[in-house]
């Protein structure tokens, strides 16, 4: 009887082990997984919003990226769609958008998750429209013939999982 004892505890020891092990390589690959797929869609995100503000490319294709709420509400594409654009002016032909992780973290069961970025545009390749080349020249000199330069930013962002699929919720913007 203490034979099987022992060999009954040795077995349901190890079981445990094995559970425990298993358990926790299930839980690191779905937060690897939540991780790389937060990175990419804050990453293309960012960079398709900074496209429609840069660019005039359609805001339309943001849904994929974004909760229509944050669209409908983002100063910085409130400002980028207006008349009071800073780049309206110019023709932007391209642009270097870097996006940094500070920090991620996103529970495999819970639906939400938070992240950390700083948001730069180091350069960006562009020159004023002709029609307006000989106002600006009069009024800001030969700097005003380059577009602005991109405010960098660092944003606390909240992603929302809804059906399946990650989308940004909230960018606040916090002092660096």
């Amino acid at each position: 009887m203490r034979i099987l004892k022992r060999m009954l505890d040795f077995i349901a020891s190890r079981m445990l082990i094995i559970t425990v092990v298993c358990a926790l390589l299930i839980i690191s690959f779905y937060l690897a997984m939540n991780t790389a797929n937060i990175w990419v869609l804050i990453d293309d995100g960012l960079d398709a919003r900074a496209g429609v503000v840069l660019m005039g490319e359609g805001a339309d294709k943001l849904t994929s990226y974004f909760k229509p709420e944050f669209i409908a509400q983002d100063p910085v594409l409130q400002v980028g769609l207006s008349d009071t654009s800073p780049y309206r002016d110019y023709e932007i032909r391209g642009y270097d958008h870097r996006v940094k992780m500070v920090s991620v973290w996103s529970w495999p069961w819970e639906n939400v998750a938070r992240a950390e970025v700083v948001e730069s545009i180091p350069a960006i390749d562009g020159t004023i429209r002709s029609s307006k080349r000989e106002a600006a020249l009069a009024e800001g000199g030969e700097e005003r013939l380059s577009p602005p330069a991109w405010t960098t930013s660092r944003y606390r962002v909240t992603l929302v999982r809804t059906a399946g699929k990650w989308l940004i919720s909230n960018l606040q913007s916090i002092a660096e």
